[in-house]
């Protein structure tokens, strides 16, 4: 337990370990791609009060979402996933960092229902996504890089 310590805003059973403090502080990519690292992100974000990189993170993990979707009798249908797609375009109003012209790219491939089309825009705006999320990633280095 030398290794580990109690991660910030948790209910105390999750713990850090230092291994992972330092993959979380080398990138943001390390951070996003790990759901610890995303849970710690975002517990760091709410104790400093950072409530635009909340909702980026949780634009992130729509996003993330829809790309894992598959179509399949047991999953979501393709309507569904259109409408999901719906309620992303809606959340990007609110993140201040996200690049129009990728916006409009979604907008024009779920107005054709071309998921390949989707899948690409969708890939870009993760890319998006992750950028306004680099000010809150830098205090978060800066608050537990040593």
């Amino acid at each position: 337990m030398d290794n580990c310590f109690a991660a910030c805003g948790c209910d105390g059973s999750e713990t850090i370990t230092k291994s992972d403090l330092d993959r979380f502080t080398d990138t943001i990519e390390n951070v996003l791609n790990d759901e610890k690292g995303r849970r710690f992100f975002r517990n760091f974000m709410y104790t400093s009060k950072l409530k635009a990189g909340r909702r980026a993170l949780d634009f992130w993990e729509h996003n993330e979402r829809l790309l894992g979707y598959t179509e399949n009798a047991e999953n979501v249908s393709y309507r569904s996933y259109l409408r999901d797609v719906d309620s992303l375009i809606d959340e990007a109003d609110r993140i201040d960092d996200i690049d129009f012209a990728t916006m409009e790219r979604l907008t024009i491939a779920r107005d054709s229902e071309n998921k390949e089309e989707i899948i690409g825009a969708l890939k870009l705006l993760k890319v998006e996504a992750t950028k306004a999320l680099k000010r809150e990633y830098s205090a978060f280095r800066r608050h537990y890089a040593k």
